[in-house]
């Protein structure tokens, strides 16, 4: 609970890192986080760390030093931090949005040599995005507009196309609503009023909209969400249309809009925005090729000669009269000033990043980087990418993250001549032999399908006879520090216990959702769940056959999208499971089906079930709906919801709750998908800990150690569970329900 994670940078890459490094190359920051379980604060910190050589050379590099620390308690959601976006404003201070004086994300300026902190923000909304120009006196920044859905002066509400969660929980929270943003520009250190730029718009692609300021503070070039023309565009531009196929069926399946609300899937275009008056004019009258999800807050805007021009990365180009124009995806530059454009390159595939150089820039075409450099007399060329974007920033010195399976992440500089220089001492209280040893693991399913994991055993993997074992579902990354659950990034780890389940005598194994290999993308609906199925018991019976694992005792953790799997598993497989967690589950039953409402959410549902839950697949949406089958779940099962608006898995738990099986359900009203607030988090962790101890080892906990628990509540905890182990029991001794044998 109180380890020390670096919070930024949250991606490894060259690219993430070198943002970390000050303008002059001498100086680098990183932000971390650290909670504090008896004051149910996470502790933020940024750090400073020296790049200069002379430092570096010398037999002990000086200790990072805090610029800025505070603790919050605000901090619910792993992916809307108290403290992000941190961003080098010139070389001696640091910009960044944080939750620092109220609820709501503000912007703010730190002077490195003065320590003073200045809020740029007064705003009623969060703060999504924001930049700054060069000089520190004009901001653009994006905040959230709020849109109840019952608005002001009004007593009822036609729900129309709007969600249901908007609907119940909406008029309350901000975070419930059909969101909707605006753009503003502020001239800083003046009394002036921010001015807003367009119109408040409905967010979009699953992303909230990313700002933009030219180094001059003149121009801005900011996305225009485009759903009227998404369908036209699609028939022209092959990569739109690829858009549309994978995440916007809303717009063939819904044209109407009659039953999906406005958070739909649709292209964009930029357009520049002179910040003087505030005034639109059009750059390119087609959209740009960026998907949905994490594309949409890639570096596509790159400013040059101060704001003269910018280069406009990922965009396609309008179609001439007579179409001889290409469809492909292109890197142009734009000057504002004369509304001029001209075309840099052609792309081959989607561009996925890009990042500026000394005298060019690097674009990441597809899955290859193409470097350009700027020549006088003819614009731009293409030249060989030999060289680390490291060595662009001007210094001999970088940064590297290094951490391995059992080893947590540290800073090192890494030098010129591959010099490397331990920075940080994070978790200098980590030690393998207390903590446990992962291992890689490997094994293949009946299909002959190469399945990937990492495995702990409490005695560090010494034969001690047949252990109980635990499957974290989800992901596992070979090469990043496994804590306590999926390791693909920092956060996310809601419901694992992890490394602590080996004080409890039990064994755990790390699993990816899907086996090795490309055709395992491909999989959807039932084949994804078969080749679940399939891994699950392969991974059991390999650990079985090896003599590490008691095939009676063994457990499942299930989050987010292997929620749903793990829901069907327990239901429709016959392998034996005793324990199991649903963690903030996906559910493809019909009570998810009537509130998830939505396209692209009900032909997921559809395609899991083989049907329509109406009309002449009605059957088969029966056989294969969980819900309708909870007769057959004989496992004990722990059920996790985070956040106010409850409705994933309450079907399954009152009907198994009507059976008198063995099922607990646990809200944490405050959270968000991923826990964030130490009290919270405990309550996951310890509470999942306590119930494998229980289910697999027959502990009892008899300390009280959460928020709000005492000895009276933690006796009747346990005295509920040995009810339920007993009603368990009897269900155990009646036959199996019966299974189609294509359901495992």
């Amino acid at each position: 609970m109180e380890f020390t994670k670096i919070v930024q940078p949250r991606h490894r890459t060259a690219e993430a890192l070198r943002r970390q490094v000050s303008p002059d190359g001498t100086r680098a920051f990183i932000v971390v986080r650290r909670g504090n379980v008896s004051t149910d604060r996470n502790h933020y910190e940024i750090q400073l760390l020296t790049l200069k050589p002379e430092a570096l050379t010398a037999a002990r590099p000086p200790t990072p030093e805090t610029v800025f620390a505070f603790d919050s308690d605000q901090d619910n959601y792993e992916e809307d931090q108290a403290v992000q976006q941190v961003r080098w404003l010139d070389d001696r201070s640091l910009s960044f949005l944080g939750r620092v004086q109220d609820g709501f994300n503000q912007a703010y300026r730190l002077d490195l040599q003065t320590g003073v902190l200045t809020r740029l923000t007064q705003e009623a909304a969060p703060v999504v995005s924001f930049e700054i120009s060069k000089d520190g006196r004009r901001m653009v920044y994006a905040v959230q507009v709020p849109n109840p859905p019952m608005q002001n002066g009004a007593r009822s509400i036609v729900i129309g196309n709007q969600s249901f969660w908007t609907v119940r929980w909406g008029q309350q929270r901000l975070q419930s609503q059909l969101r909707k943003y605006r753009f503003f520009v502020a001239d800083l250190d003046t009394s002036a009023k921010p001015r807003p730029l367009g119109e408040p718009f409905f967010e979009a692609n699953i992303a909230k909209p990313t700002a933009n300021i030219s180094p001059d503070g003149r121009w801005a070039v900011l996305p225009r969400f485009e759903p009227d023309r998404t369908e036209g565009w699609s028939r022209v531009y092959p990569l739109v249309q690829e858009f549309v196929t994978r995440f916007a069926q809303t717009i063939s399946e819904d044209p109407l809009h009659y039953y999906s609300a406005a958070l739909v899937r649709t292209s964009r275009r930029m357009t520049a925005w002179r910040l003087d008056d505030g005034k639109e004019q059009s750059i390119l009258d087609a959209p740009d090729d960026a998907l949905p999800g994490f594309i949409q807050y890639r570096t596509d805007r790159l400013w040059q000669g101060g704001g003269a021009s910018v280069i406009l990365t990922g965009t396609h180009l309008p179609l001439d009269p007579d179409g001889a124009t290409s469809r492909a995806s292109h890197v142009i530059e734009y000057w504002p000033d004369t509304g001029r454009w001209q075309v840099v390159a052609r792309m081959s595939g989607r561009v996925m990043s890009a990042q500026a150089t000394t005298n060019g820039f690097v674009v990441v075409d597809g899955d290859k980087r193409r470097r350009f450099q700027r020549v006088e007399t003819a614009g731009w060329r293409e030249v060989p990418d030999a060289m680390p974007l490291a060595e662009d920033a001007g210094s001999g010195w970088s940064l590297r993250i290094a951490q391995s399976l059992n080893e947590p992440p540290d800073v090192f500089a890494q030098g010129p001549k591959g010099q490397s220089i331990r920075m940080t001492h994070l978790n200098p209280q980590f030690r393998t032999a207390t903590w446990g040893v992962m291992k890689p693991y490997a094994w293949r399913d009946a299909q002959g399908r190469e399945w990937h994991g990492g495995y702990m055993r409490p005695d560090q993997g010494a034969p001690r006879g047949k252990l109980p074992l635990v499957i974290q579902t989800y992901t596992y990354e070979p090469e990043t520090f496994y804590l306590d659950g999926p390791n693909f990034t920092s956060g996310f780890t809601s419901a694992y216990p992890g490394r602590a389940l080996l004080r409890e005598g039990i064994m755990v194994l790390a699993m990816n959702f899907r086996p090795e290999g490309a055709e395992a993308l491909k999989a959807d609906g039932q084949s994804k769940l078969s080749q679940f199925y399939d891994g699950v018991r392969a991974a059991v019976n390999t650990l079985v056959k090896d003599g590490l694992v008691d095939p009676d005792k063994v457990g499942i953790i299930g989050f987010s999208t292997t929620g749903e799997m793990t829901l069907n598993l327990l239901t429709f497989s016959d392998l034996k499971i005793r324990a199991a967690t649903l963690a903030d589950g996906d559910t493809n039953t019909l009570f998810n089906y009537s509130v998830a409402y939505g396209v692209e959410a009900w032909n997921q549902m559809e395609r899991m079930n083989r049907g329509l839950p109406y009309g002449p697949s009605r059957a088969e949406w029966l056989r294969n709906d969980p819900s309708m089958n909870t007769d057959c779940i004989r496992a004990a099962v722990r059920i996790e919801s985070y956040g106010v608006p409850v409705y994933g898995n309450y079907d399954t738990y009152a009907l198994l709750r009507r059976q008198f099986k063995p099922v607990e359900m646990v809200l944490i009203p405050g959270g968000a998908h991923s826990l964030s607030m130490p009290s919270e988090r405990m309550i996951s962790l310890q509470g999942n800990l306590d119930w494998y101890s229980f289910w697999l080892a027959g502990g009892e906990r008899t300390t009280p150690m959460l928020a709000g628990e005492t000895s009276m509540s933690l006796k009747a905890q346990y005295a509920s569970w040995r009810q339920m182990r007993a009603m368990k029991a009897d269900h155990d001794a009646k036959p199996r329900c019966e299974r189609e044998p294509s359901r495992g």
